[in-house]
């Protein structure tokens, strides 16, 4: 017998009344349960083809570099505030990280002098400017401001109005017992041409070290960026200098923030002769991933300083060149030794003609992970350095996890071996894509370079897809009992696809 229209009416009621009193949670957070950006110090780290000695031969296999993909979404944060539209408008040099279940952004501003503002986000994409209370701006502090020029009376800065703090670079500091010193700051203190440190409680009520006023860190320029390497347990700053070819940009350590040693007195990143004669380094911040160094090099395309003796000013020096900045790619292993992409093309290029980042671009001081994509957030410029004119905002451009270079094959399938190594399950962790029709296979090398019976190319279970963890095994589950505890290697094949990263079961 069919329901009556009555019965499906209260039906109905009853279904909606219980869809709108379900008590809904909060929506799960998208911060990272492990750290997939620096990876924990002791490794194990995935394999990335920007090292070459992960491979030891390979065969019909392109190496291809990949440049970041702006978000449709971007730009991300603008000038809403009067405090924001009084200048250029929000840029970084700055910081973005999670914390909480939170992003939170200490970015910039430029409204006479330097000051720096707060904002903070659930999803990477829709940030809010809480109102905290803490500087004044227009006669109140209703605003997202944390720092701008010295409220100390005691203090008697060079030049007060250039404003205390110019590229925060914020770190958390989960291993510090003292509660005060949660959360440190590094920046350039503009009002004392110094590179100084501060530290806060909560990432936003800071105090400044007062020793470093006078004497400051460590001898730079006005750009400088930070970092904490977790290999080494140590910090890691990059500072501004000059070379023959402008500017560039040095490194140097501290086993506490506070003592620093520069592992060179000169520049150790600079243009060179590969380099067109319009190129210098105005800065680049650093990060840790995965056991190597990642640098953002912020490249300037602006002709050499002319030395003192011909009576020039940097800026006339400077006259007929773009004064354009975008970001490169660049890695290391030691933080002395740098390379960079053949090609040496644009990793963040500017924006198309107009845009808010058409003219500049600057990075924050690292990405953020949020899924399978790394986040780099960056302040645009929609006119040239030295302008006086532009306009800022801040975007957002993404990379799959792992993904500045790759391993291509197209049609005709290609092969690579990796680096020896322990292979104590027969799993790969493969962080690959591939096109319709393509697969990755491989199989398992024993110390001569023949495959393990039952480990062949044929036994494996080949991937098809797009993963950034795929796990890839063979019939067998197990290695035969000759093998455990071996050197082992891995010959992967590929067709139609693309391979970005491997890390082997250890």
């Amino acid at each position: 017998m069919l329901p009556s229209i009555r019965c499906l009416a209260l039906l109905g009621l009853l279904l909606v009344g219980l869809l709108t009193t379900t008590p809904v949670g909060p929506a799960p957070s998208l911060e990272p349960t492990r750290d997939d950006v620096a990876g924990q110090s002791g490794g194990p780290f995935r394999r990335l083809f920007l090292d070459p000695l992960n491979v030891s031969r390979q065969q019909g296999l392109t190496r291809v570099f990949h440049p970041l993909e702006r978000h449709p979404g971007s730009p991300v944060l603008k000038a809403t505030e009067p405090w924001e539209r009084e200048g250029s408008g929000p840029y970084l040099y700055g910081t973005v990280l999670w914390d909480g279940g939170r992003l939170r952004m200490w970015y910039h501003l430029v409204n006479g002098g330097y000051r720096n503002a707060y904002a903070e986000s659930a999803d990477g994409l829709h940030w809010t400017k809480p109102r905290l209370g803490l500087r004044e701006f227009g006669g109140s502090k209703d605003n997202n401001l944390f720092l701008t020029v010295t409220q100390d009376p005691k203090e008697s800065p060079v030049d007060k109005d250039r404003g205390q703090c110019h590229n925060p670079s914020v770190i958390k500091q989960t291993w510090e017992k003292d509660p005060s010193k949660r959360y440190a700051l590094f920046c350039w203190g503009a009002d004392y041409n110094a590179v100084r440190v501060a530290y806060s409680p909560d990432g936003l009520r800071w105090s400044f070290v007062p020793e470093t006023a006078r004497r400051g860190l460590f001898e730079s320029s006005d750009v400088v960026n930070f970092a904490y390497d977790p290999y080494q347990k140590r910090y890691l700053a990059t500072w501004k200098g000059a070379t023959r070819r402008g500017r560039s940009v040095g490194v140097a350590v501290s086993p506490d923030g506070l003592r620093w040693e520069k592992l060179s007195q000169t520049p150790l990143f600079a243009a060179d002769d590969l380099d067109p004669p319009e190129t210098q380094v105005y800065g680049m911040p650093v990060f840790p991933y995965q056991g190597l160094y990642i640098g953002l090099p912020w490249i300037y395309h602006a002709k050499v300083h002319y030395p003192p003796e011909m009576l020039m000013t940097r800026e006339e020096a400077e006259v007929g060149s773009p004064c354009t900045v975008d970001v490169r790619l660049a890695w290391s292993h030691d933080l002395v030794n740098w390379t960079r992409p053949p090609d040496r093309q644009p990793f963040l290029p500017l924006g198309p003609k107009g845009a808010l980042d058409s003219g500049m671009v600057y990075t924050a001081r690292a990405p953020v992970q949020v899924g399978d994509r790394l986040y780099f957030y960056y302040g645009g410029f929609d006119g040239p350095h030295n302008s006086g004119a532009s306009r800022a905002a801040i975007g957002l451009a993404t990379l799959r996890l792992d993904g500045f270079c790759s391993l291509h094959a197209g049609d005709q399938e290609g092969w690579l071996i990796t680096k020896r190594e322990k292979l104590t399950r027969p799993e790969v962790t493969l962080n690959a894509r591939t096109e319709l029709g393509g697969s990755v296979k491989a199989e398992i090398l024993d110390l001569s370079g023949k495959p393990i019976p039952g480990f062949t190319r044929q036994e494996c279970l080949p991937f098809t897809g797009d993963s950034t963890a795929h796990t890839l095994r063979w019939r067998t589950p197990r290695l035969p009992k000759s093998q455990e505890g071996t050197v082992k290697q891995l010959r992967v094949f590929l067709r139609k696809a693309d391979i970005y990263s491997y890390l082997p079961a250890d």
